[in-house]
């Protein structure tokens, strides 16, 4: 049976790096809604939050579609965004009707720690301009933010990786517990 591997999960948690780490380590394609989102952002272009976030609603579809087209073909695939609940039930049902097994990592931490990271990314570290329209630089904000994305119902099957610190990336446990699921037959 063909895997699909979903990371998700809190901003500033990795979740892209983490992707691109099981990529390498499993021989796969993956697409990450930020990389998507940056192409999206240069052709299109925006001009405020609203427009940003038509950007990240694109984005998606346009996840969902590769996926579809995707499925086609008989190899495994990581997605990894902020998904939401309609969308993973979108994502289940491509992967149920094309034979895919679903693994979803979802990447939790504090959320002082990871609003440190975060600002650390927006003021230090030249990030692309379609990830600067929120208003999430207040803490607040972000840990409202944060604590909403917590609640969102995730089918399937799941692991919850701590991502306080990036040290999960190359955890032997977490890393034998990814590797037992995409050697199922």
């Amino acid at each position: 049976m063909k895997k699909l591997l979903l990371i998700m999960g809190d901003l500033a948690t990795g979740k892209s790096t983490f992707a691109k780490v099981l990529s390498t380590r499993y021989g796969t394609n993956v697409f990450c809604k930020d990389s998507i989102k940056e192409v999206l952002g240069d052709t299109i272009g925006f001009s405020n939050r609203e427009e940003n976030l038509k950007l990240s609603k694109a984005t998606i579809e346009l996840m969902l579609f590769v996926f579809s087209e995707f499925s086609k073909l008989d190899k495994n695939l990581i997605l990894e965004s902020n998904f939401h609940k309609k969308e993973l039930e979108r994502i289940h049902k491509i992967a149920q009707e094309n034979n895919y097994e679903v693994l979803t990592l979802v990447l939790r931490g504090d959320a002082s720690i990871l609003h440190k990271r975060y600002l650390n990314r927006i003021y230090n570290e030249n990030r692309h301009p379609v990830h600067l329209s929120t208003t999430l630089d207040v803490f607040e904000d972000f840990k409202r933010y944060t604590e909403h994305s917590g609640k969102e119902e995730i089918p399937g099957r799941i692991i919850f990786i701590n991502a306080d610190s990036f040290s999960y990336q190359t955890d032997e446990e977490i890393l034998r517990s990814v590797d037992q699921f995409m050697r199922e037959e």
